[in-house]
């Protein structure tokens, strides 16, 4: 395959290891495994890869792993044999995928191989070159492998056929599927492809797998590929599904993120760990855990940091960032702590962003608290809210640890999905997850607990929330957390907060994220740009983050919930038989209240507008 240019924050995300990304002139890769990452053109491997290194210690002791590496970014060796370029000339391992492919003339398939090039070849009906094209779809299964679409097997009705005719599609015309019909010159069989992608996720069944086999009762199973790791193959008995190449089910990333907490230290200790910590001071890392005795480790940081630190900072300053280091790397969370990692790594948060912070990587400022305020009576909005703060400035770490195909899982066994990233994982010295790292801006919210508890225990509530958890009891959610009415309205709120702050910060809906805080005695929303560089971003969210702004746009959004395009079919559905996936909504859809799904961390599910604004059960009804 021939070498793409990929951003690095979707190396961490949709086009991890086993995803398949498309060129500009639509053709198709799958990225290589991890242990194939950090190689250049020629397949050797990089010397000093701890320059892409990332300490996370909170990450780390949930996912306990030995390292995080972000991506590497391409560097151009020098043509000046005396400039050394580090780690210059590395590639991300790209194959084709799928590998058929057909002849855009005479419509022939054939199969190629995982590091072909070129797709201008010769064809043998044709007798000249011409064009190839990949064959729309793949299959894959529940355990995440991912395979070529078994055409001569299919065609022949048997997986167990010798026959080597030549192949040909033969298309009678429309956009779909049940437009094509493959045929094979040899044995002159032919068969269609009328409803092959078709699967049954309650009888964990395919057409795929229950029609191959013409004769006897044998069903077809996965053939267990990992093309992302080259020519791999292992046993699986699940059902396979033949799927389009561009689906969203076929690579649903598994990531975990956490935003970077100073410790409670002074801020010349959290600037020393900042310094110590950065990507471009591996060397001195390296170094530093030579020493042994903590007064060399002290001038040592001393001497190599000399023109970095303020003059104030003490021998004590240091000693306190190295131990707080070292703490962070040995610090195991128990497994009854791990069981919802989600809401661990937000607790630290919660009580930092409800406080005021000023450290190298993270900054808040009170912008506005109820109890401070005497004069709450002449704002309508502020007897429900606590506090609203301004997030000057945070770093936001994500780490990839794996992925779903077919269907996404809610499991919380990180270790379980590593060797999915790998092609050899029992035999990798250092485990390691590919990270992400963006520095940006936000608005912290946080609702009035004592209005919402009193909102939430009325009668009108309960009966209406009752009804909702009725209706999706059968479902297997992927976080019982937010099933209660002040999450689904925490949640709706942010949604709308997003909307109206896209129009007028000057950064578009997909740039601006959405964290909850959704843990008892919390209740609170970081809205947060999540798009800059290494010095964050350009403050046009933060501006709209000042009490004689915020308020403006909270009331706008509060006016925009009242009322959707689709009314009243919207509101009448969330009140009766919901809407969205699994029904998980109530008066939501996509004239109102969604956004960008990678902006949301619930795929735009839970979402109600009734429990927002309605006359009779809404938080903002009085």
């Amino acid at each position: 395959m021939r070498y793409l240019p990929m951003r690095r924050s979707k190396l961490v995300g949709t086009e991890g290891p086993g995803s398949l990304v498309i060129s500009p002139e639509g053709e198709t890769a799958v990225v290589g495994a991890l242990d194939l990452w950090f190689r250049d053109f020629n397949g050797n491997k990089a010397k000093n890869i701890e320059e892409f290194a990332v300490n996370e210690p909170r990450l780390k002791s949930i996912l306990k792993v030995d390292k995080f590496y972000t991506p590497p970014e391409f560097r151009k060796s020098s043509a000046n044999a005396m400039e050394v370029v580090p780690n210059s000339n590395l590639i991300m391992p790209l194959m084709r995928f799928p590998r058929w492919h057909y002849c855009s003339s005479c419509k022939s398939l054939r199969e190629l191989e995982l590091d072909q090039t070129s797709v201008y070849l010769d064809c043998p009906k044709c007798n000249t070159k011409r064009y190839y094209k990949q064959v729309p779809f793949v299959v894959i299964c529940e355990h995440g492998h991912l395979s070529d679409f078994p055409w001569r097997k299919w065609v022949h009705r048997d997986e167990n056929t010798t026959c080597t005719g030549n192949l040909r599609i033969r298309m009678s015309g429309g956009t779909t599927l049940d437009s094509w019909r493959i045929e094979c010159e040899g044995c002159k069989g032919n068969r269609g492809l009328q409803g092959v992608t078709t699967s049954s996720n309650e009888k964990k069944t395919s057409l795929l797998g229950d029609t191959l086999n013409e004769r006897g009762a044998r069903k077809y199973t996965c053939e267990g590929e990992r093309p992302w790791c080259g020519e791999e193959q292992e046993e699986c008995s699940a059902a396979p599904v033949a799927i389009l190449r561009n689906s969203i089910s076929v690579y649903m990333a598994k990531k975990i993120s956490a935003l970077a907490i100073p410790g409670n230290y002074s801020e010349n200790v959290d600037l020393i760990v900042s310094k110590i910590q950065s990507p471009a001071k591996y060397l001195l890392r390296t170094n530093l855990a030579l020493l042994d005795e903590i007064e060399k480790k002290t001038q040592f940081i001393r001497t190599n940091l000399r023109f970095e630190l303020k003059e104030e900072i003490t021998d004590q300053d240091i000693q306190e960032a190295l131990m707080y280091i070292e703490a962070g790397e040995e610090y195991e969370y128990t497994d009854e702590e791990l069981e919802k990692p989600g809401l661990l790594i937000k607790q630290k948060e919660f009580e930092k962003l409800a406080s005021a912070v000023n450290s190298k990587e993270l900054k808040v400022e009170s912008e506005w608290v109820y109890e401070e305020d005497v004069e709450y009576e002449n704002n309508y909005y502020k007897p429900y809210l606590e506090r609203l703060s301004r997030v000057l400035k945070l770093k936001e770490t994500t780490a990839l640890y794996g992925f779903d195909r077919k269907d996404y899982k809610n499991n919380n066994d990180y270790s379980s999905y590593y060797p999915s990233l790998y092609k050899d994982y029992d035999s990798s010295n250092e485990k390691w997850l590919p990270v992400n790292e963006v520095y940006g801006e936000g608005i912290f919210l946080q609702l009035n607990l004592t209005k919402i508890e009193k909102w939430e225990g009325s009668d009108g509530v309960k009966e209406y929330f009752q009804r909702y958890l009725q209706r999706v009891g059968h479902i297997e959610h992927r976080d019982d957390t937010i099933l209660k009415p002040r999450n689904i309205m925490l949640h709706t709120l942010s949604h709308f907060l997003i909307d109206e702050l896209a129009n007028v910060c000057g950064y578009n809906r997909a740039s601006i994220r959405e964290r909850l805080y959704l843990d008892e005695g919390q209740a609170g929303i970081l809205i947060y740009i999540s798009a800059g560089d290494s010095e964050g971003t350009l403050g046009g969210l933060v501006r709209l983050g000042l009490q004689e702004k915020f308020f403006h746009v909270l009331d706008k959004a509060k006016n925009n919930a009242e009322w959707c395009s689709s009314d009243p079919v919207c509101t009448e559905l969330g009140k009766t038989q919901g809407q969205g996936v699994n029904n998980l909504n109530g008066a939501a859809c996509y004239n109102c209240s969604h956004i960008p799904e990678t902006s949301c961390e619930y795929w735009n599910l839970y979402l109600d507008r009734n429990l927002l604004i309605d006359k009779k059960i809404g938080y903002f009804k009085d």
